[in-house]
């Protein structure tokens, strides 16, 4: 495992690093012994005595303090530096609060013991790493804070569904509709999705507000469905890879849609590529079980993760969801032009329905139509809104789209 790196050899008697000196690296025995020696009024005291295949030095990979003891080898010594620049790779991708936690051990650890040569050094410790451990504490702070809202929100309601119109390009009348959360944050205002569902996959607390958007949104369509002619209405419902991966979603679709009394083929629920990277056999099982319960399937933002014509051979989709991204410079970019005319065929050749996101100006449309891309959706057909914002617009206008 560790043959890229470098060996460093000690004889016997050796020092490897002393008390107090800044280091950049642990160390792996790979062959040899060590003593761990700590420095206290009388002199040095050996804690320690470990032995090949033993870590040490760790400490100061992550907290960028001097080292808390001295190492000697006993005898000769083969080491493996692990240097600092690998772990810092490993903690940027690592979650915030797990950061921040370890920084707080790490510092509750050194400070244990009542030393002031420790209290002495600590100004080596640059403006640049302080820095550093106010963000990760400060994003480590935003994180817990959000998660325990969240919980408070459930309770207090604090969620809200939006819902954007889905229109047939043919004669733009509206098809259905995506169910968008919004969270009303008492002292924060309106947070979009995107600055909070990622933390509610991280912590599971999406299972719990993946099945209240779905409760919401068909409870919801007995009053959306009058704000439609469409001969197939539907509305759509967004699902986590952290749902599409729980073997009780089925049950929990079959009950919602049970106790609303709604027509299973009306409900379209959508799923990013995430989960068929990720769960690949588990998601392909969930959704055929989906599928027999009579809803349908779509996959959303198509063009911006790990699209393939795999996944669309493999899976039972029944829509393809073109990216916004790709939709919206359709009539400057030739590129984007032929990415989403490409995809449009390729679907339409798969039996699948196509719906551009995005769309934002008639001749984005127009292009689509041509196309013969069959829905769109985006702020030209109306942007999201609540139930009584469409309640309100259908009253004055008859219709929806703008």
């Amino acid at each position: 495992m560790f043959d890229e790196f470098d060996r460093e050899i000690f004889v016997s008697g050796q020092q490897i690093f002393k008390y107090g000196d800044m280091g950049d690296c642990a160390y792996l025995i790979e062959d040899g012994l060590v003593e761990v020696l700590v420095v206290k009024q009388d002199g040095e005291h050996r804690i320690r005595v470990i032995g090949k295949g033993e870590l040490f030095g760790e400490v100061s990979l992550i907290d960028y303090q001097p080292r808390t003891a001295t190492v000697r080898a006993i005898e000769r010594t083969v080491l493996v530096p692990i240097p600092r620049k690998l772990m810092e790779v490993l903690l940027e991708k690592s979650d915030p609060v797990l950061r921040h936690l370890l920084l707080v051990i790490l510092e509750r650890f050194r400070n244990r013991n009542d030393g002031s040569a420790l209290s002495e050094i600590d100004g080596i410790v640059s403006p640049e790493q302080t820095k550093r451990r106010n963000l990760v504490k400060d994003e480590a702070t935003q994180k817990l804070s959000l998660a325990h809202g969240m919980k408070r929100a459930l309770a207090r309601e604090e969620f809200q569904l939006y819902y954007q119109p889905i229109c047939d390009l043919a004669d733009g009348r509206v098809a259905g509709f995506e169910a968008l959360i919004r969270w009303h944050h008492p002292t924060d205002g309106v947070i979009q999705p995107k600055d909070f569902l990622w933390i509610a996959e991280q912590t599971g607390l999406i299972h719990e507000i993946g099945l209240w958007t779905l409760e919401r949104a068909c409870r919801d369509w007995v009053t959306l469905r009058k704000f439609t002619d469409y001969e197939s209405p539907f509305v759509s419902v967004n699902l986590s890879a952290a749902q599409l991966s729980n073997e009780m979603l089925v049950e929990e679709v079959k009950s919602v849609i049970e106790s609303q009394s709604m027509n299973a083929a009306e409900l379209k629920l959508e799923l990013t590529e995430t989960v068929m990277v990720e769960q690949p056999e588990s998601a392909l099982r969930i959704m055929h079980r989906l599928i027999e319960l009579g809803c349908s399937l779509a996959l959303d933002d198509y063009g911006a993760g790990h699209s393939g014509l795999r996944h669309l051979q493999r899976y039972p989709l029944g829509t393809l969801k073109i990216d916004g991204a790709f939709v919206e410079p359709i009539l400057q970019s030739s590129q984007s032009l032929e990415i989403v005319r490409s995809s449009v065929a390729l679907a339409h050749s798969l039996g699948m329905l196509v719906v551009a996101e995005g769309i934002e100006s008639k001749g984005v449309k127009a292009k689509l139509q041509e196309m013969k891309c069959d829905f769109g959706q985006g702020w030209y057909f109306g942007r999201a809104a609540t139930m009584q914002e469409l309640a309100l617009r259908y009253e004055k206008s008859g219709t929806l789209p703008a």
